[in-house]
């Protein structure tokens, strides 16, 4: 629904319209922990927040996907005793994603989690989202990632061999082939499906600008070839809407982000390689947690004021339900129209 807490008039509202969306046949949820989170001390695991979690959409009938995060679209996110004191970005003593201790604690976490998830309804588990982000600043490590998320998969799959293991991999579209990227490459061999977070960007890696959405079939054919065969899962499909009034810094509007859902949605049908795709967030990002994480680059001299903008404007505007009132944007209507072309 949301990555932040819901104000009560909001979430009033929103679950009404998530009503109407399981009687039209949504089945499909997600839960992201971080394994910090989860392993908070040495063998010492909460993992209360995601059971009560997994417990309301298996009330709900709803199937799930758990993202566990190791690696994240904003960094290394492993419990803090495993990690360098003085250095966020490195893990304690040298030590590397294949060390021995290493593989050892995240397995242990993952058979206390395996059959938590599975008696819930936990249909694949995602191993880290974006990893991408951090192994190209640091593309030695790739090799030695790629075995942790080879030995958690081996964990999960002597539990339960039925638990779909993957990593949501970084699926911007741009003129090198997704295909040839080796840190998508090596990460999809290890998994049993495919996972990608996606929007119809532009080529242009300097800018956040949403493109036509008719390139969308394209994309979806470009991450199918990623994919090598393996059935794909979008765990996030982006296309912000803009704001109510004034030029967008995206060049996006409610109309476009309304076309992005239905050409997805129609593109899904087509290619049955295609089993999940979850939009970003149902609810728009509120001011202030967008500028938790826009006003830092804003402080960075060499970052664009045009970037910065269309970054906030991204995450202010990213889901199908306007913050601050829970007033549905068109794009939610095209959501329901195309759950009654799914399941009737």
């Amino acid at each position: 629904m949301s990555f932040e807490p819901v104000p009560r008039p909001i979430r009033d509202r929103i679950d009404q319209e998530l009503d109407t969306a399981y009687r039209k046949g949504m089945k499909i949820a997600r839960v992201m922990v971080d394994w910090a989170d989860l392993e908070p001390r040495p063998g010492k695991y909460d993992l209360d927040d995601l059971r009560e979690a997994l417990e309301e959409n298996y009330e709900k009938g709803l199937y799930t996907l758990v993202t566990i995060s190791v690696l994240d679209s904003e960094g290394m996110v492993a419990p803090g005793f495993l990690m360098d004191g003085e250095d966020s970005g490195r893990l304690r003593d040298g030590k590397r994603f294949n060390d021995k201790e290493i593989v050892q604690r995240f397995s242990a976490l993952l058979e206390r989690m395996v059959p938590l998830m599975v008696s819930r309804r936990v249909f694949a588990v995602a191993l880290s989202n974006e990893p991408q982000v951090y192994l190209e600043s640091h593309p030695a490590e790739l090799a030695d990632f790629v075995a942790f998320v080879r030995a958690g998969r081996d964990t999960v799959h002597a539990i339960d061999p039925r638990l779909a293991v993957t990593v949501v991999n970084v699926g911007r579209i741009t003129d090198t082939p997704l295909k040839d990227n080796p840190m998508i490459a090596d990460l999809v061999a290890v998994s049993d499906v495919a996972a990608f977070n996606y929007a119809p960007f532009t080529n242009r890696l300097e800018e956040l600008a949403i493109d036509d959405p008719k390139r969308i079939p394209q994309d979806f054919r470009s991450l199918a070839a990623a994919a090598d065969g393996r059935r794909i899962l979008i765990q996030e499909m982006h296309c912000p809407s803009g704001h109510r009034s004034g030029k967008s810094a995206m060049h996006t509007s409610v109309t476009i982000q309304t076309e992005c859902l239905r050409t997805s949605l129609d593109a899904m049908m087509q290619m049955p390689q295609f089993r999940v795709m979850y939009f970003a967030s149902m609810l728009d990002w509120s001011p202030a947690l967008v500028s938790m994480f826009a006003d830092p680059l804003r402080a960075e001299s060499e970052v664009p004021r045009l970037y910065v903008d269309q970054f906030s404007e991204w995450y202010e505007t990213m889901g199908l339900v306007w913050y601050p009132d829970g007033t549905p944007k068109p794009a939610w209507n095209t959501f329901l129209e195309g759950l009654d072309k799914l399941y009737r």
